[in-house]
């Protein structure tokens, strides 16, 4: 697998590339945690300064307003999906089937870290300026169709039965089932019970019996 990914450039007013992906990668880290704090409404410019150590200044150099900073956390996580992805297919020597389930479980791993953002995606996808909404949704399609290759080559080599078309989407939703679904899990259920159960429902649901050694 290819990754290519659509970009939605972002205007900065500093010429040092390595210099502006350090501090959008801090203004990340503090808005990630402002965002899931406060939310993305109830949150400021001023407490992600605050967060992140930068002045209202020195910020406005490298993002010219708080639309730009949900793109940028948004941005962050879907590209860490995707090439979790790509990362596991290529990497890994072992059949599509292989690569399936190890890709499944870091994915879900991934969620699990990062689920305040993916919950903070699914409620403020909204807020999001038309041409940003635009790219991370084309990502989040691509993305999609990433887990839909992957399938095909499992159906080709006869090792899954014939897929429903919406078989990738259905997966990635589930995907999210945890951080839509924690606030009836976190009192009933342990981790791995929880990352587990999720792998087994999603292998069933497509006709998998069981991991292939």
């Amino acid at each position: 697998m290819v990754i290519r990914v659509r970009e939605r450039a972002i205007e900065t007013k500093v010429k040092d590339d390595a210099l502006v992906k350090q501090r959008r990668e801090e203004i990340i880290r503090a808005a990630s945690q402002v965002f899931t704090q406060k939310g993305y409404h109830g949150a400021t410019i001023r407490d992600i300064c605050e967060a992140s150590g930068l002045g209202p200044g020195t910020l406005y150099n490298y993002v010219e307003k708080k639309e730009d900073i949900l793109y940028l956390v948004y941005n962050e996580l879907t590209l860490m999906l995707t090439q979790c992805l790509v990362d596991t297919v290529r990497e890994n020597k072992k059949n599509p089937l292989e690569q399936f389930h190890e890709a499944l479980e870091k994915t879900i791993d991934i969620i699990w870290n990062y689920q305040d953002l993916v919950l903070l995606m699914y409620h403020e996808t909204a807020s999001l300026d038309r041409e940003s909404k635009h790219t991370i949704l084309t990502r989040e399609s691509d993305y999609v169709a990433l887990w839909d290759k992957l399938l095909a080559r499992c159906e080709k080599l006869g090792m899954i039965p014939r897929r429903n078309p919406l078989d990738s989407n259905i997966l990635v939703f589930l995907l999210a089932f945890l951080p839509l679904r924690r606030w009836n899990l976190k009192n009933k259920f342990r981790e791995a019970e929880i990352k587990s159960g999720i792998i087994d429902h999603v292998v069933r649901s497509i006709g998998i019996s069981k991991r292939t050694r």
